[in-house]
């Protein structure tokens, strides 16, 4: 999986390639310029004669634009360095390509003597990924004038105004066509609103060494299909449905059956072999489909310590009855297989005595912004404020798998490890898709996934299922149910990927 970096994780790997591996800070920031005028020209063509306005901070980021300016006009194009401060406060690389840039006859002025909607593109070089605190002065007057000019604009490195670590916008922020970054992506740059304002991200090497961008100690990933293909169950040619896997979907209500229907059937469209709909008595089950097994709730909790399922899913359409809460503390004190808790299950949890308990299986919580705020105590916007942050810290503390869902869903375990996806799309924000989310997660796990491979696999499968139905139908009217079809599908498209 691809590592992602946090910016004292990146400061750490310029650093050390440097004094370890005794690479030159100028070469490195160098070779970045020269990646940065690679997609330029890979993405608007031949700049002679054509005029580039590169806004330039005081620290490396505007050094890396400062080298930009001047390979652009090697380019014959009209180069021209917008500073943000007066160059007497630049430093060590910044004021040593602002030296070079004099000397080649670059052409730079400061804020605000131009007028950035006289260009044909722009470069946002103003704040790097050591940047912090909300842009002010003339920073965020020059990413307001960059966002009204109506440019292509290009950010190296990440949008300035992103926050770095959470992708959170608190000011002005430059909105990118294209950023272009190096070395290792960044959390700002995957974690909404920053992927918005970065538009395209392309990921470009510039000399790190490679030993300090795979150290196991990154513990951040995006996840991509390479990873997700080694991660599926293999179905051997002598397996029946008792090898892949028994799950039991414990949920319902008055009104709400479907849920159940949903979270069993992509446990099916998922691989597993047998699933078993748990529902309390009295309650219709609509349209029962005929691969689903039906059980009444006073059965099961009567032959628990006997039955044989191999994972548990609680909560699609639950309610919060105080039956479900009792069958849910049964199965936490009686069943010793994994369990995914979902939607009402995470909020019938909710509550600090019952999340201090030491839980004797492996546990997997998938709750959307509100479940999350209900479960911690914090409130929504500080768990959207950092989302990676707030889903280890938990997870850590718990010590379950927490898959904290919406665009990029964030997935982290409880050793640290943790995982952004990047499939899915808006069109999946409708009711179901959860309870679809769960009960493929539950029908990996039926197959024998340990909980956070389960929880990896599940969401990026779950995110591609989205994909190939917008692709097919769009994203306007998209329903839940059209995901569970299209589950084999994107299974076989990953295993031939």
């Amino acid at each position: 999986m691809m590592k992602v970096a946090f910016a004292e994780e990146m400061k750490r790997i310029d650093r050390l390639t440097q004094e370890k591996f005794g690479v030159c800070g100028l070469i490195l920031m160098e070779r970045a310029a020269l990646a940065v005028l690679d997609v330029v020209k890979t993405r608007f063509g031949n700049f002679c004669g054509r005029k580039v306005y590169l806004c330039c901070g005081k620290g490396n980021n505007g050094g890396d634009g400062l080298a930009l300016a001047r390979l652009l006009r090697e380019q014959a194009a009209e180069a021209i360095v917008v500073l943000a401060f007066d160059p007497k406060l630049f430093q060590g690389l910044a004021a040593q390509n602002y030296e070079s840039a004099v000397r080649f006859g670059v052409r730079i002025v400061r804020w605000p003597e131009v007028n950035l909607a006289e260009g044909d593109l722009i470069v946002d070089a103003l704040l790097g990924t050591g940047a912090i605190g909300i842009p002010s002065g003339p920073v965020a007057e020059i990413i307001e004038a960059i966002n009204l000019s109506g440019k292509p604009v290009v950010a190296i490195d990440v949008p300035s105004g992103v926050t770095v670590d959470t992708g959170q916008v608190n000011g002005a922020a430059v909105r990118a066509e294209t950023t272009v970054t190096f070395g290792l992506l960044k959390p700002g740059l995957l974690c909404y609103p920053g992927a918005e304002y970065a538009g395209e991200v392309i990921l470009k090497q510039v000399g790190f060494a490679r030993q300090l961008l795979e150290d196991p100690q990154l513990s951040l990933n995006v996840l991509s299909t390479p990873e997700i293909k080694a991660l599926l169950p293999k179905r051997p040619i002598t397996a029946h449905k008792g090898t892949n896997g028994h799950l039991l979907v414990v949920g319902g209500s008055p009104g709400m059956t479907g849920a159940v229907v949903l979270a069993s059937l992509a446990a099916l469209r998922s691989g597993g072999g047998l699933v078993t709909a748990g529902i309390r008595p009295g309650l219709p089950f609509p349209e029962k489909p005929w691969e689903v097994l039906v059980k009444l709730w006073p059965e099961l909790q009567s032959e628990l310590e006997s039955a044989n399922f191999r994972s548990i899913v609680f909560g699609p359409g639950l309610s919060m009855l105080e039956d479900g809460q009792a069958f849910l503390f049964q199965l936490l004190e009686e069943a010793k297989v994994p369990m995914v808790i979902d939607a009402d299950g995470l909020n019938l949890l909710a509550g600090k005595a019952n999340l201090d308990r030491q839980f004797k299986q492996s546990l997997v919580f998938t709750p959307h912004p509100r479940e999350m705020s209900r479960l911690t105590g914090l409130s929504v916007a500080a768990i959207q404020a950092d989302r990676i942050g707030v889903a280890r810290h938990f997870a850590a503390e718990w010590r379950v798998t927490i898959v904290l869902k919406g665009a990029h869903t964030v997935i982290a375990a409880p050793d640290g490890q943790t995982f952004i996806n990047p499939t899915g799309n808006p069109g999946m924000a409708t009711a179901g898709t959860g309870d679809v989310l769960a009960g493929m997660i539950g029908g990996l796990l039926a197959q024998g996934l340990e909980t956070t491979k389960a929880a990896v696999v599940g969401t990026y499968l779950h995110g591609l299922a989205g994909d190939q139905v917008a692709l097919e139908r769009g994203t306007a009217g998209l329903i839940a149910s059209d995901l569970i079809s299209v589950i084999p599908i994107v299974i076989k498209k990953v295993q031939l990927s």
